[in-house]
């Protein structure tokens, strides 16, 4: 039963994650259709541009946000267990809403839920995971989105994006 399973035998000369990093490669072809190949290949997209300093990439999520509110984002690369909020959050004092984004420890902070000019409490009118905005909100933005299962901590960032 299993050996109607495999798609394709290599060889490998290195263990571990290079080791299976270089059957990936090795069987890019067969395993096309697999989203991590496609994460890997978008993720190495996108450290190309960084290395060519082509300028056509962000990240950070006030940068990305930027980007998207200027419609500049082509492709917008998520990490899946992205751990940031989106607030909207309004002064009742001065009327004014707000958007501010916060990951656990800037919510832990009460001063992130403060006015800045006048130290007045502001009131949370809306939480959502800045994730699910995310995934529902791209369209608006005319671009592609991806999220990530690849990516990890070290890497830059946890919000990246293309732009064109």
């Amino acid at each position: 039963r299993l050996a109607a399973k495999i798609l394709k035998v290599v060889t490998v000369s290195h263990g571990g994650e290079d080791g299976f990093n270089q059957a990936i490669e090795i069987s890019v072809e067969v395993l096309s259709s697999v989203k991590f190949i496609q994460e890997k290949k978008l993720i190495g997209k996108y450290f190309e541009e960084i290395s060519l300093d082509t300028g056509k990439y962000v990240f950070g999520v006030d940068d990305t946000m930027s980007a998207l509110e200027m419609g500049a984002v082509e492709t917008l690369i998520v990490w899946e267990n992205l751990d940031i909020n989106r607030y909207i959050l309004k002064n009742y004092a001065t009327g004014e809403t707000v958007v501010k984004h916060f990951n656990t420890a800037q919510e832990a902070d009460s001063s992130n839920f403060e006015d800045e000019a006048t130290s007045a409490d502001v009131e949370v009118v809306k939480r959502t995971l800045l994730l699910e905005w995310f995934a529902e909100n791209y369209r608006k933005f005319g671009c592609a989105w991806s999220s990530s299962r690849i990516m990890r901590r070290k890497d830059l960032s946890s919000v990246w994006a293309m732009v064109g």
